[in-house]
């Protein structure tokens, strides 16, 4: 069977990736751009996301209101997303409107970050950031990524802080939208049915003339740092607690078997912490996730819990980890291989979806895979090939872990507190 993927590179550097579904009647398209936090430097933490937003601000040839007016006269879906890694801008459309897509998309990259938008953008940046940190659940998991990462620039947040972004200069933007957005770190990808000649005659005759610079990526790989720290938020009534340990990135073989644990582990229903402290009353929310970067992963786990419960789930989140190695149940685990397999096939026949699992690769240089491949590898994660990633990655030792919420210190979570051992 011929692969349904492949590439075109134009002279500038700019490369054109294609999945071919000639089944369905529509596209999903856009642009990788190979520039995300980690990319930025320590004073201006926060730029990829604010300039993510100022390329929907207007162009040369469209203000913001004439682009909203464009991209609604083509039907499309959109949007843009920025992360650890990158940033992606997409359009979803019918298969027929994807010329009209990439001249949109394309003068988008081209962004002249209008001045009078500019000090506007940032208030609605800086209202995020305020918004984000009234949700602990997801701040959290900054808290915690900086402390398993320490100085490394993978450890800084997404959105920044309100020091770094509230002194960004356009200047400033602008000198990092002109070498990070270059023709050679950008990446078109689309996915669906499409004239494949014709979008690379498209993306020829709109970004040809871009001129490339000299960027990429050199940094070390992060060293996973274990640390355990408290941040005590008043106004929270809830303690948040968030337990990682280090697991393969995501191009490694082992990445597969990661997922697979913990939707074993920690699905959000019919998994072993949703028994053993879910069903029984011990916290409204339990889970584990597998995060694979390009050059390291995260077995990250979180619970939202009464501030009298802290130590008991601690205890049984330590239990269930050491208790791994006496074997997985093959029936439970064979559920979490269906899950997955099924959840794979969802994405697969949503455009959208399937053009963020296609970024995901691109931005962690996995290959890229079909649907076949994929579930191929799911099927072959057996109770045998979990014990031996839990001797490569054992999660039986020492977490990094961030609580938040009402308590002082989780010593406090410790004193006084007495409970059935037939909960461990």
């Amino acid at each position: 069977m011929s692969s349904p993927f492949s590439k075109h590179t134009l002279d500038n550097g700019l490369t054109l990736v294609f999945e071919t579904i000639p089944r369905i009647n529509s596209a999903a398209l856009g642009f990788f751009v190979n520039t995300g936090s980690r990319d930025e430097p320590a004073e201006l933490a926060g730029v990829s996301h604010f300039l993510e937003h100022m390329c929907f601000k207007g162009t040369t040839k469209r203000d913001w209101r004439q682009l909203t007016l464009d991209v609604d006269d083509l039907g499309a879906m959109w949007n843009a997303y920025t992360w650890w890694e990158g940033t992606a801008y997409f359009h979803w459309v019918q298969s027929g409107r994807a010329g009209d897509s990439i001249e949109i998309l394309s003068d988008m990259m081209r962004s002249t970050l209008p001045p009078d938008e500019f000090d506007m953008e940032k208030k609605v940046i800086l209202e995020e950031i305020a918004m984000y940190r009234d949700r602990p659940d997801a701040l959290i998991v900054d808290e915690l990524i900086q402390d398993i990462f320490a100085d490394h620039p993978l450890g800084r947040s997404i959105l920044g802080t309100e020091e770094t972004v509230g002194g960004i200069t356009r200047d400033q933007m602008a000198d990092y939208f002109q070498r990070r957005y270059a023709p050679n770190n950008l990446t078109f990808i689309i996915t669906g049915k499409f004239d494949r000649d014709e979008i690379i005659r498209a993306v020829e005759t709109h970004c040809g003339g871009w001129a490339p610079q000299e960027t990429g990526r050199t940094q070390p790989a992060p060293t996973f740092h274990t640390a355990t720290r408290t941040v005590k938020r008043d106004n929270v009534s809830r303690e948040h607690l968030a337990l990682a340990r280090s697991a393969p990135p995501e191009a490694d073989t082992w990445a597969t078997t990661a997922d697979l644990l913990a939707t074993y582990l920690g699905a959000a229903s019919n998994s072993r912490l949703f028994w053993s402290i879910v069903q029984k009353g011990l916290a409204d929310e339990v889970s584990a996730d597998y995060y694979g970067f390009s050059d390291t992963g995260l077995f990250y786990l979180y619970a939202s819990v009464d501030p009298k419960n802290v130590s008991r789930v601690l205890d049984i989140v330590r239990q269930e980890m050491a208790d791994l190695k006496k074997g997985v149940d093959a029936e439970a685990l064979a559920r979490a291989r269906t899950k997955h397999a099924t959840a794979l096939v969802c994405r697969g026949e949503h455009g959208l979806s399937r053009f963020s699992q296609i970024v995901h690769s691109l931005s962690t240089n996995t290959p890229l895979k079909t649907l076949e491949e994929e579930i191929a590898e799911i099927d072959a994660v057996t109770p045998k090939r979990i014990a031996e990633y839990l001797e490569a990655y054992p999660l039986d030792g020492d977490f990094s872990l961030v609580a938040l919420g009402p308590m002082e210190s989780l010593n406090q979570a410790n004193a006084d507190v007495e409970y059935p051992q037939e909960v461990l």
